[in-house]
């Protein structure tokens, strides 16, 4: 029997994108010279899609030597179109890493996920993943217009995609180019270049949001990362996304995350945090049924 070790035990969830391997010696310009540049204002393709996904730790068992971990994840689609934008699907799934079969507790059904390993690290990693697979899913059935996905990209689709980045962990770019990033002024962004990730060629530039209040800032300030195949049209993809990003950046007055937060990602990771249920009511139940609470 499963006997429950620690209610949501790395509360809050980590960011989806963390450490990333930094490779400043590989890099490649794609883009020449290697200067800021702008852009005229581009019409939004339609449909303007949004793909994020959350998850949450809500408990770590044991059973013997064996650990799983109880987990929520979700993944949601907003679409921009017509002068609109509403959220068009979402899925909300509870998974067990490290289970071998499905695992009622009280209402809740946590279906089995396999981890690569048997500690902790390894069942986070299996929760990422399955959190992954669930964008994907949502993503699959999109066709035309234009994906915008939260975080780097990690799939594939006929039309258009572009990934950003929110922190930046990771060097991508040596010494003299990256004194560019601290030269951008909002609504410029730099040259494309080359990023190898995972058996995947992207192209990726840095663009800088606007920052209201004005006023004395960090010089990552404001920079978002992104990325789109390298097998795409990228230099078009880039141009055009000067007149996207900063329409869509968000305010400190509204999101602590500010720009970089994308206001239709931000809209779709509080429904989606809503629709996961109360984290405190999730804890009572599996406290109940899991820990003799």
């Amino acid at each position: 029997m499963w006997r429950l070790l620690a209610l949501r035990p790395s509360w809050p969830s980590p960011e989806a994108e963390g450490p990333a391997p930094s490779d400043p010696e590989g890099f490649r310009p794609l883009e020449a010279p290697w200067e800021a540049r702008r852009a005229e204002a581009l019409p939004w393709p339609e449909p303007l899609y949004f793909v994020d996904g959350r998850e949450r730790e809500e408990a770590l068992l044991a059973q013997g030597e064996r650990l799983a971990l109880l987990g929520c994840v979700a993944a949601g689609v907003v679409a921009h179109q017509g002068g609109r934008m509403a959220l068009l699907s979402y899925a909300v799934r509870r998974v067990g890493v490290g289970l071998s079969e499905p695992l009622w507790v009280g209402e809740l059904l946590y279906e089995p996920v396999e981890a690569q390993g048997a500690d902790y690290a390894s069942l986070r990693e299996g929760l990422s993943r399955a959190r992954e697979a669930l964008e994907g899913e949502v993503a699959a059935g999109l066709s035309g217009g234009l994906l915008v996905v939260d975080g780097p990209v990690r799939l594939l689709r006929p039309g258009p995609l572009l990934g950003y980045i929110k922190t930046h962990w990771a060097r991508y770019l040596p010494g003299p180019e990256e004194a560019l990033l601290y030269a951008l002024r909002p609504g410029e962004r730099t040259p494309a270049f080359r990023v190898r990730r995972k058996g995947m060629e992207l192209a990726s530039w840095y663009l800088r949001l606007p920052l209201p209040p004005e006023g004395l800032r960090p010089p990552q300030a404001g920079l978002l990362r992104v990325e789109t195949p390298l097998s795409g049209p990228f230099s078009e993809l880039a141009d055009l996304s000067l007149s996207l990003f900063p329409l869509l950046a968000s305010h400190p007055m509204k999101d602590p995350r500010a720009p970089q937060n994308l206001v239709p990602v931000g809209a779709l990771e509080r429904e989606l945090a809503r629709r996961m249920g109360s984290p405190e009511v999730v804890g009572r139940l599996l406290a109940k049924h899991l820990g003799g609470g």
